[in-house]
């Protein structure tokens, strides 16, 4: 029982710190002990493999989220009644350079969060709250359109090509999670995690000829995260393969359709020399976002449920970006 404890706890986090990268940019989610997933604040979406013009731009986060109950190994519901909500904000500061490096866009980034936390664990009628600083997340960027593949004609043709990076573009980030948030092991509910995690990412983002509306975008991000220990508790998180997605049609300055993500850990969690067990969740969603180049700005809308879990929290959340150009 005090096994789940640990992980619900620490799985909590996920809400605080889970969306990156600059059209597109985000924050710390951490990875698992206990169900934790590492990467940008709310993870990656739409455009993924996108850098935005060179300059510099603000992101600006608020997030929200509830959890109604813990899940096993086995994907059952635990009987201890586990329940959580989060909200708060987070705020990044993107720069991308004038100058191309091997024939692309290199940019880098900083994302700050703090957040409210609740966890409830209802059998031992115990729950706490707690209102803080989360964990920082850093990362450089780099990304190369390979060319307007299916598109005949000279861009002169149509206006809309001037705008929309048609054909595919691919991308490369590498990030880390900083454990600079708020942690104590006698909590039950954290908003840091006091685990540092490496998190390298490939992206592709291709968008079709204008068939429907548009522009039929797909865009994909792969993130790799490794685990430090985290040298308070012992715990050691095993590696996680993290793949984020969105299926967008644009329409003017709108772009929307469903995205989602599936982690799954290459490696088992320990403590003290015991197998923890692993963390797999596959959350579906949808996301819809403007560009408002008028006023220098980008905003998008995400929602995500979980529809599998396994040794975490399952959670609903979503969370509004909104990008300004300096």
């Amino acid at each position: 029982m005090i096994q789940l404890i640990v992980r619900a706890w620490v799985q909590v986090q996920r809400l605080t710190v889970a969306v990156c990268t600059v059209a597109f940019l985000g924050l710390p989610a951490i990875a698992s002990e206990g169900g934790f997933v590492a990467g940008p604040l709310g993870g990656s979406d739409l455009r993924a493999a996108l850098a935005p013009p060179p300059g510099t731009y603000l992101l600006l986060m608020p997030l929200g989220g509830n959890a109604a109950d813990f899940r096993d190994g086995n994907g059952n519901k635990s009987p201890l009644g586990f329940s959580g909500s989060t909200v708060g904000a987070g705020a990044g500061l993107y720069h991308v350079f004038e100058d191309m490096v091997a024939g692309g866009r290199f940019g880098v980034g900083v994302t700050a969060a703090a957040a409210k936390v609740c966890l409830r664990v209802s059998a031992l009628n115990r729950s706490q709250c707690q209102t803080d600083f989360a964990d920082t997340y850093v990362e450089a960027f780099w990304s190369r359109p390979i060319g307007e593949l299916g598109i005949s004609g000279a861009a002169a043709d149509d206006p809309r090509r001037q705008y929309i990076p048609y054909g595919l573009t691919l991308g490369m980030s590498l990030g880390a999670v900083l454990p600079t948030g708020a942690y104590s092991p006698e909590n039950l509910a954290n908003v840091g995690s006091n685990t540092a995690v490496l998190v390298p990412s490939l992206a592709a983002t291709w968008i079709s000829p204008p068939w429907l509306a548009d522009g039929t975008e797909v865009s994909s991000r792969i993130f790799y995260n490794i685990h430090a220990r985290n040298d308070t508790t012992g715990y050691q998180a095993g590696d996680m393969l993290v793949v984020d997605w969105a299926v967008t049609e644009r329409v003017g300055r709108f772009q929307f359709g469903p995205a989602g993500t599936y982690a799954t850990q290459i490696r088992d969690d320990r403590q003290n020399g015991k197998n923890m067990g692993s963390t797999e969740v596959m959350s579906l969603g949808g996301v819809i976002a403007a560009d408002l180049p008028e006023f220098g700005m980008f905003v998008a809308f995400k929602a995500l449920t979980d529809v599998v879990a396994q040794y975490r929290l399952r959670v609903d959340r979503g969370i509004l970006r909104i990008g300004i150009r300096f």
